[in-house]
């Protein structure tokens, strides 16, 4: 697979560290490309530098504090989709790590598909991803929270295929400070609104 692993971090120095000592020995076990870069500004606009760094046809990014486990590039290599989403195996400080899952939308019952996407994201940021793709439909966009799910609906609008690829697992270091987590009710509430008027779905289009 011609694919890039993008490590991408902002702001304090500190994550820059996090992510030589977690993220970027476990893109480097995969035995592909890896770019990484920090910038003072934004998640989006260091994902973005990130990326202006990639040759391949496909990109994974992968956040500083989170890590690819064994098999990772092998398992989505296999796989066929324009976006091609892990099972997730969170992880927290002195707890057993459980089982890997693939993630849902809130209140979906069944395995979710890309038609899923205007409801909620169920597509972590490690989603396996053509790179051309991502620049067709204008890369990372600033917002409060939510980042990754604007993106993943501007390729699914742009017709892009989404296939759940449980064999590859993405490590997700679980902190009750990250921005998803740390951001309050109304924030979260009023991104979710614009992500879906922006994309022209549901009642706040």
């Amino acid at each position: 697979m011609d694919v890039t692993i993008a490590v991408a971090t902002c702001g304090d120095l500190s994550w820059a560290r996090l992510a030589e000592r977690r993220a970027i020995p476990s893109a480097v076990a995969q035995g592909v490309p890896v770019v990484s870069r920090h910038v003072p500004g934004s998640v989006a606009d260091a994902r973005n530098a990130a990326l202006e760094q990639v040759t391949t046809e496909w990109v994974i990014h992968l956040d500083a504090d989170d890590e690819l486990e064994a098999g990772y590039v092998q398992a989505v290599a296999a796989a066929t989709g324009d976006l091609r989403a892990p099972s997730v195996r969170y992880v927290r400080p002195g707890w057993t790590p459980p089982r890997p899952r693939m993630l849902r939308v809130a209140g979906h019952r069944r395995a979710c598909t890309g038609d899923c996407l205007p409801e909620g994201n169920w597509l972590v940021v490690g989603t396996a991803v053509r790179t051309d793709l991502v620049r067709t439909v204008g890369g990372w966009h600033n917002w409060d929270v939510y980042e990754d799910w604007d993106l993943w609906l501007r390729c699914w609008r742009a017709g892009a295929t989404v296939e759940p690829v449980p064999r590859a697992v993405y490590r997700a270091h679980v902190r009750p400070d990250s921005r998803n987590r740390a951001a309050d009710h109304e924030t979260r509430l009023r991104t979710h609104h614009a992500i879906a008027a922006a994309n022209q779905i549901g009642p706040a289009a």
